[in-house]
């Protein structure tokens, strides 16, 4: 039996996460409807994430909500099969870095407080890292920090599973209808969005969750949105013979976390994925409010020669990598804050909630 209705809630957005804060208010009896201007979910920046997933965290709130979030995954994916693997990470401490190993010692103490007690975050030797993950070269390891049950997921089959969730409580999707603008009505405080299908929808709240787009939107409610659309670029190895075959949670790598390199480095297949920060952001400040309209399943021409150093550097912890090509590119656009957290909330604007720029 469904909750009685609690009001009225326009989502923008029909990735992951406009499904999962559409999947939470209807439960809890919100009339939901979630606006998607492309014709399917996860358009934008949700369909080529690299979708890992972690319980590791840099402060003790962020670490809560990774932890809550992956009790969510891995008990949506017992009973609906969303592409979880909990391989566990390996976050590496190179050599000659005392500050790193004092940082790694604070964040496995911070974790005994805030973790899973069943699944302790510990700090292991480099004979423990090749144990773990047998392609890693540790020579120049210091140590490194385990976490358990961290891995990675499909996000797509993700979005799509919560999506069917929050349509059996009640949220209405509609698919190819693009915002146009949102305004505050000044006479009882709703929102009326106008939206490209002709449509003027009134609500009691909206929720933000558009993601590349969503700087567009707090704009023209006269707010500032410190978030930027920049390039992020993953490379997907061909087979790697060690990993041949190797496909099974049981059978997986761990996911490293290479500092020294700033690239994660997880297992896709029988290869490997490597998903480097660059070192020089690169800002679409051609698009102060998201891309074109147009802009849905597209990316960006690859651009090896700004992660080089990063991928070598890969090499130098894996040096398989060194020895197969590249099966696929991956440059394309994700929307991120200065200080790399989330914008979730209420704002300034009574009814007016941001849900972006999830790291």
């Amino acid at each position: 039996m469904r909750a009685p209705r609690l009001g009225s809630a326009i989502v923008i957005g029909g990735g992951i996460a406009g499904a999962t804060i559409a999947r939470e208010l209807a439960k809890k009896g919100v009339g939901i409807t979630v606006l998607e201007k492309a014709g399917q979910l996860c358009a934008g920046a949700t369909w080529h994430a690299a979708g890992l997933v972690t319980r590791f965290g840099g402060s003790p709130k962020v670490k809560k909500v990774h932890v809550r979030a992956l009790e969510l995954m891995t008990d949506m994916h017992e009973q609906h099969d969303i592409g979880l693997h909990l391989t566990g990470s390996i976050r590496i401490i190179p050599k000659g870095e005392p500050d790193r190993l004092i940082e790694a010692k604070q964040q496995v103490a911070m974790a005994s407080l805030y973790d899973d007690p069943a699944l302790p975050t510990t700090l292991i030797t480099p004979s423990e890292v090749a144990a773990l993950h047998p392609l890693a070269c540790v020579d120049n390891v210091e140590a490194a920090i385990y976490t358990p049950k961290d891995g990675d997921i499909d996000p797509t089959l993700l979005t799509n599973c919560v999506a069917s969730l929050a349509k059996a409580d009640g949220a209405k999707f509609q698919m190819n209808t693009e915002v146009l603008s949102i305004s505050k009505r000044a006479l009882d405080g709703k929102f009326e969005v106008e939206t490209s299908t002709g449509e003027r929808l009134v609500a009691d709240a909206v929720v933000n969750c558009a993601g590349l787009w969503s700087r567009r939107f707090s704009n023209q409610l006269g707010m500032t949105h410190p978030a930027v659309v920049i390039e992020h670029q993953y490379v997907v190895t061909e087979t790697i013979p060690a990993l041949k075959g190797k496909v099974s949670n049981e059978d997986r790598v761990p996911v490293l976390r290479d500092l020294l390199g700033s690239s994660y480095i997880r297992q896709e297949r029988d290869g490997l994925l490597v998903g480097p920060y660059e070192p020089e952001l690169a800002a679409k400040r051609e698009w102060p409010e998201g891309p074109p309209s147009g802009w849905d399943f597209q990316l960006f021409p690859p651009q090896l020669d700004r992660i080089e150093s990063c991928l070598l550097q890969a090499m130098e912890l894996i040096p398989a990598l060194g020895e197969v090509g590249f099966k696929s590119i991956v440059n394309g656009p994700t929307i991120w804050t200065g200080d790399s957290l989330a914008r979730c909330g209420r704002t300034r604007v009574p009814g007016y909630y941001d849900f972006n720029s999830l790291t």
